[in-house]
């Protein structure tokens, strides 16, 4: 049998049932009936956030916070919508009293019984406020309880169920679209379009589309991310303050789609669509940071995009660091320190993130720009081995690839696959970034097919990095002296330990401290670790 609360849902269609609901929440305030305030709250939370905040606000702010304390629930919806500082403390000590299960059989028992529904509730409640105080584990905890219960209970109790999976789905689908699981992300959203006619919740299928299209824009797969854009509703199902966040995505993701077709007309009338609306969720500040940021490269003002990204995380805070956007983020910032001529801070930044195959191409690029051609097939191959390589990142890696190849006839075949991945995926960004002379040497000796579309590629890219770069490299004896200097010995020390004079010793030191940026001992030691110079002497 559906319960009345189910039925409250399934036909909240319009204006009329959601300020029916609206009105039902404020009489219980009004009333001082704290068990309906918080009832209604746990059971319709969802409904309430999308089609009556003020009410939902009103009734959080009028009840002690000690009462909301002891409804979990009711008390993580709190924490979504009046705590926001990335503290989660308070969230913790909830969530230890939720008495979710975790384990597949006992989230299947719950999953087919009578309590699965408020499970259901709790888990989707605790992961959204996980997810906006940017503490993504936690938050893809919880996700994975949402996913099971829903998909158990929609099987075992469908009437009662049925009508909230849409949303629930497109909920997980975008919590690990946020936390970097762009796979498992992909799949729940398209899943959450397809049942987008199957629930009260009008922005399902309008959200689930703008998601995709971001989501396939964001690594380079630019004929997906058109598919998904053009199915986007540009949030007409949504209401009030939901309306932005649905079309933000999407507005993220045409400026990278016209970003990546190298249209700077295109990409520039997107960015006027393109202003941060004022939400609640952190997240997106740092997609809409990087959608500026791969513009600037190409045709706007590094500075300025270098600027917007520290003030981006200084906003976002550090529980945001770990977001699946942050390293596409340093890569990008690697690149504008490398346009600008700050080659020391983008050497020390790709250093600190050497592990994240994001930034594979950007640390090829930087050998082959200082004439390393072993070094950049290095980070070609790691690159190119990655679980899941991005189509821009193997397109990027290919063209790098190209100019790092002793062998003629290799780099032209490398460079070949690069121009046919990019023309099938219309992803051309990546031919910007190459040194353009040498780039132009392989496609004059490519047959005419392949060198028409490369020219055409090549005719439509500026050239936003230098032709050559210079890395910080030490001699033997400044290696020797940096050891001396991170083992703490004085100068008269290091003088007697190298058979030099101390005015030689000093020479030495001087010379250190410019390659470095450095102006005393303990700076040029914290460069030299950032960079993981000290290893190499150590070793």
């Amino acid at each position: 049998m559906t319960s009345q609360s189910d039925r409250s849902s399934s036909t909240l269609l319009g204006a009329a049932e959601a300020e029916a609901l609206e009105q039902k929440l404020r009489r219980a305030v009004d009333d001082g009936d704290s068990a309906s305030v918080v009832r209604l709250v746990e059971e319709e939370w969802p409904v309430l956030m999308a089609v009556a905040v003020p009410a939902l606000d009103a009734a959080l702010h009028a009840l002690p916070r000690e009462l909301w304390v002891a409804h979990p629930t009711a008390a993580a919806v709190r924490e979504c919508r009046l705590n926001v500082r990335g503290d989660t403390s308070d969230l913790d000590r909830l969530a230890m009293n939720t008495r979710l299960p975790s384990q597949p059989p006992d989230l299947r028992k719950v999953g087919r019984s009578g309590s699965a529904r408020k499970a259901m509730s709790t888990a989707a409640a605790f992961m959204l406020a996980y997810r906006l105080h940017g503490q993504y584990r936690k938050a893809l905890h919880f996700a994975t309880i949402t996913e099971e219960l829903t998909r158990h209970a929609c099987v075992a109790q469908p009437g009662r169920i049925a009508i909230r999976v849409p949303s629930a789905i497109l909920q997980v689908g975008i919590t690990r679209l946020l936390a970097g699981e762009y796979h498992r992300a992909s799949l729940l959203l398209r899943e959450a379009y397809e049942l987008r006619d199957e629930t009260w919740d009008g922005r399902v299928g309008g959200d689930a589309a703008g998601k995709l299209a971001l989501l396939f824009a964001i690594r380079g797969h630019t004929v997906e991310a058109e598919r998904w854009l053009s199915r986007h509703d540009h949030g007409a199902g949504s209401l009030g303050w939901m309306v932005p966040l649905v079309q933000l995505s999407a507005k993220v993701a045409a400026v990278l789609i016209a970003v990546d077709r190298l249209d700077q007309a295109a990409s520039e009338t997107a960015l006027r669509e393109l202003e941060i609306q004022v939400n609640r969720e952190r997240s997106w500040a740092p997609f809409v940071t990087y959608a500026r940021s791969r513009y600037d490269l190409l045709w706007g003002d590094p500075r300025t995009a270098l600027n917007r990204i520290d003030r981006t995380r200084a906003f976002t805070g550090v529980y945001h660091r770990t977001a699946g956007i942050e390293p596409r983020l340093d890569a990008v910032r690697a690149d504008l320190l490398l346009a600008v001529g700050r080659t020391s801070e983008a050497q020390e930044l790709l250093a600190e993130r050497q592990d994240s195959p994001h930034l594979a191409p950007v640390a090829a690029r930087l050998a082959l720009l200082a004439d390393k051609k072993p070094a950049a097939r290095e980070h070609i191959a790691a690159g190119l081995a990655a679980d899941e390589v991005d189509l821009r990142s193997q397109v990027d890696l290919l063209i790098t690839s190209a100019l790092a190849e002793d062998s003629p006839a290799t780099g032209r075949r490398h460079l070949q696959q690069a121009i046919t991945a990019a023309a099938q995926g219309h992803s051309y960004s990546s031919f910007a970034l190459a040194r353009r002379s040498s780039l132009v040497d392989v496609v004059n000796a490519m047959d005419t097919s392949d060198r028409a579309r490369a020219e055409k590629f090549l005719s439509m890219a500026p050239e936003p990095l230098p032709l050559t770069i210079d890395l910080v490299e030490l001699t033997a004896t400044e290696e020797k002296v940096l050891a001396l200097l991170a083992a703490g010995e004085p100068r008269p020390r290091m003088a007697q330990l190298l058979f030099v004079s101390e005015n030689t010793v000093k020479f030495h030191v001087r010379n250190l401290y410019r390659k470095l940026g450095a102006d005393s001992r303990e700076d040029a030691l914290a460069r030299a670790h950032h960079l993981r110079l000290l290893q190499t002497t150590d070793a």
